[in-house]
């Protein structure tokens, strides 16, 4: 079993790393980019999120931003038609000097306070909140927020601007009263950035992809949206391979459609095809649908994800789970994944809990375009 699990592990390397080499980056993890996507905000009392951006450019950058509240209007029930996503935002508007970093915890937001002192002698991982220049007034997202954080580029007068200077990472961080996670543990992913073209004007609609339109006179002035997602993972409540006995690992997805319409303030919706691949090159597939944000364990969507297959007497360890757009739906998607590692029995005393936010790769690009409307009284 010890070799069978060492040559299974190989081949889930080498599968990284085809997929690694094979992808096109219409949207980085790496570079700066104009608009910022933190998909996965969490500020709900079990969770808080430590946000940091950068402008990696030698002058003034501005940028407006925007939370989506994508939390359920009743949250003890299961998502449907009578109990649709908030959608709620707050917008606010940063400025970064010439490569200048900024930070601020979720739940807290951020003063203006030209005696903000610099971080030192931390305690602890919220300590450094305020340090550092200013970047302007921050507010703090409600109580119990999940959802999501879109910051883009703009000049002087609000209007969006294809600087390719801001690059972002958020930390997840467990609170004392998580019930799964010990407090403190965190998990860490990169902002997901779109880049922005020459092509861009200064009216409110921002298109990511596509060929020209009547909204897009110009064509694409932003990058695409992937055409499909790639995440390699173990099997859901599969063994950690690394640990073995008694653990077993969970993943979760968080998707938030690429188009967004902060005008009307409707949500938008997207429908997710999974093709989904063992190491015994068996092929299974799910589907499921997201109205503006959605957290979602992929054990919840599909047994298809499971490490027995079907339930049947057949282990598995490592899957890759490729995830695409549906036909017929009018958005691309973004997507960052979280793994939880546990032994012992999931939520009990006795339980060893850890997590690690993961970066897909990506491959190809929607058609488009993928359009986000800003208020137009912003340009004003």
């Amino acid at each position: 079993m010890r070799r069978q699990r060492g040559r299974v592990g190989l081949m889930a390397a080498a599968l990284v790393g085809v997929m690694a080499s094979g992808a096109v980056a219409d949207v980085t993890t790496e570079r700066s980019a104009s608009i910022l996507v933190f998909p996965k905000v969490i500020a709900d009392g079990t969770r808080d999120t430590i946000i940091q951006i950068t402008n990696t450019s030698n002058s003034m950058v501005h940028a407006h931003c925007f939370y989506v509240n994508g939390a359920l209007t009743f949250p003890d029930q299961p998502a449907g038609p009578n109990n649709p996503p908030l959608w709620t935002e707050i917008d606010f508007d940063i400025w970064l000097t010439k490569q200048q970093p900024t930070h601020w915890v979720v739940s807290e937001g951020r003063l203006v306070d030209p005696e903000d002192y610099p971080c030192s002698n931390a305690r602890n991982i919220f300590d450094c909140n305020n340090a550092g220049i200013d970047p302007g007034r921050v507010p703090p997202v409600v109580e119990d927020f999940t959802g999501e954080l879109k910051c883009i580029e703009v000049d002087a007068s609000g209007a969006p601007l294809a600087g390719n200077h801001l690059k972002g990472e958020a930390t997840l961080v467990a609170t004392e009263t998580s019930e799964d996670l010990p407090p403190g543990d965190v998990a860490k992913y990169n902002a997901l950035g779109i880049l922005g073209l020459e092509t861009l004007n200064d009216d409110p609609v921002l298109c990511l992809g596509g060929e020209p339109t009547e909204e897009c006179p110009l064509g694409a002035e932003y990058n695409a949206c992937p055409q499909t997602w790639i995440l390699n993972h173990i099997a859901d409540g599969g063994e950690d391979p690394v640990v073995g006995g008694d653990s077993e690992v969970h993943t979760d997805i968080t998707v938030v459609p690429c188009a967004e319409d902060f005008e009307t303030q409707v949500p938008e919706s997207v429908t997710i095809q999974f093709d989904v691949t063992d190491e015994f090159e068996t092929s299974f597939s799910a589907s499921t649908t997201v109205t503006c944000w959605a957290e979602l364990d992929l054990g919840d969507i599909s047994n298809v994800f499971s490490d027995t297959r079907h339930g049947g007497p057949i282990q598995r360890t490592f899957v890759q789970t490729r995830m695409r757009p549906s036909r017929g739906t009018n958005s691309g998607f973004l997507v960052v994944a979280d793994e939880r590692h546990y032994t012992g029995e999931p939520g009990s005393t006795d339980t060893d809990a850890s997590s690690a936010a993961v970066n897909l790769h990506v491959e190809g690009e929607r058609p488009g375009p993928d359009l986000i409307v800003i208020p137009a009284d912003q340009l004003e």
